[in-house]
């Protein structure tokens, strides 16, 4: 009985490390529509370097600095987001955008 009351105290005391922080440490460049791979590309080199690492975080990024045309084509995706590949399903939609 003591040993449980020992190994409670004991699990009490403990903080819980197990967290997770997500942060949008960069600065996106605004949307070109003419070479939307030079973006993404700059996008990969400042994710890095900022460790940014979450899909979600990457998706959000990148709908932040979408010009209104860009945005309305977009809307299915940024309304209604797939489960997961957030970030990847909206690359791959303005790499394929054509003016």
């Amino acid at each position: 009985m003591q040993q449980d009351a020992d190994a409670s105290t004991r699990s009490e005391q403990q903080p819980d490390t197990t967290f997770t922080i997500n942060r949008d440490g960069i600065r996106v460049p605004p949307f070109w529509l003419i070479k939307p791979a030079v973006l993404f590309a700059q996008l990969k080199g400042k994710f890095a370097v900022s460790n940014i690492t979450q899909d979600t975080t990457q998706f959000y990024c990148v709908i932040s600095q979408l010009d209104n045309k860009s945005a309305a084509e977009r809307e299915d995706v940024i309304t209604n987001p797939p489960p997961t590949g957030h970030y990847d399903r909206m690359k791959a939609e303005q790499l394929e955008f054509k003016l």
